[in-house]
């Protein structure tokens, strides 16, 4: 997957229109704020990323554009299994080295090196830089994002719970500060937590109420509680907002289970 989405984006990055200004300029600095929050919310899917890239682009300031394609190609570069298509990692080392080669101290642009050290498993390295950028700037969204990243490649749950909250409670915006409860949710989700990502997603849906993914993993968690009633319920109300396959096998699953009683079976690689 992310070896193909980048065999794609590659070329298509030699025939852009790259903006005339070399210089980091506020419009560029908000541009790439919205672009990044383009990329985090693409997924993987290439029409996403191709106008995330464009927003960078709008922003007519190279060092900004550049470090976005650098950030762009990172998120493109993650194959389904968690590894790195390599070839996308060195292509956005190359293009964050254009950024920093225009301007050297932007600490929205050098905390990519940081993020790259993570993915590239680095880890001693992006403590290095992750360190020297606190000191330049204590309470910084972005750069807890990288910190989750971090202590997460580290497989240290307590840090990575930490800075999740650390970086919800210092988020800019509200879709960010939503970002950062969903995503604790799924690192909950991902790690059989159930209890906490019952109460995470719950939390999470509190502020997005209308969010059928949300409304669905709650469902899938309420299962694993073996909550049947209350699995049902979500999964009903996901349905309301969207009809999508997996929830429309859950919906078979909890039929079928309730037609049944007796024990309670796994569903989704739950213990």
């Amino acid at each position: 997957m992310g070896q193909q989405i980048i065999a794609k984006l590659l070329p298509l990055l030699e025939k852009v229109t790259w903006p005339e200004t070399a210089v980091a300029t506020e419009q560029g600095r908000q541009s790439y704020f919205v672009g990044l929050e383009k990329v985090d919310a693409s997924s993987g899917n290439p029409n996403q990323l191709v106008a995330s890239l464009k927003t960078f682009i709008a922003g007519n300031s190279q060092p900004f554009a550049f470090a976005g394609v650098a950030y762009a190609l990172i998120a493109a570069a993650r194959e389904k299994d968690g590894s790195y298509a390599a070839a996308g990692l060195e292509a956005a080392a190359d293009w964050l080295g254009k950024a920093q080669d225009l301007e050297a101290d932007v600490l929205e642009i050098n905390m990519l090196e940081g993020l790259l050290y993570v993915v590239n498993g680095r880890l001693q390295d992006a403590r290095t830089v992750l360190d020297y950028l606190h000191e330049l700037s204590p309470s910084d969204y972005q750069l807890y994002r990288i910190e989750v990243a971090y202590w997460q490649a580290k497989d240290d749950l307590e840090q990575t719970v930490h800075w999740f909250e650390q970086a919800a409670e210092v988020a800019d915006t509200v879709p960010q500060r939503l970002a950062m409860r969903g995503q604790l949710a799924d690192f909950y989700f991902q790690h059989k937590m159930w209890a906490e990502a019952k109460e995470a997603y719950q939390e999470a849906l509190h502020f997005d109420n209308s969010n059928a993914l949300l409304w669905h993993k709650l469902s899938v968690v309420h299962w694993q509680l073996q909550d049947i009633e209350e699995a049902e319920k979500c999964n009903q109300q996901t349905l309301r907002l969207k009809d999508f396959p997996a929830a429309r096998q859950l919906e078979e699953t909890i039929k079928k289970k309730k037609s049944e009683g007796g024990v309670w079976g796994k569903l989704f690689g739950g213990d």
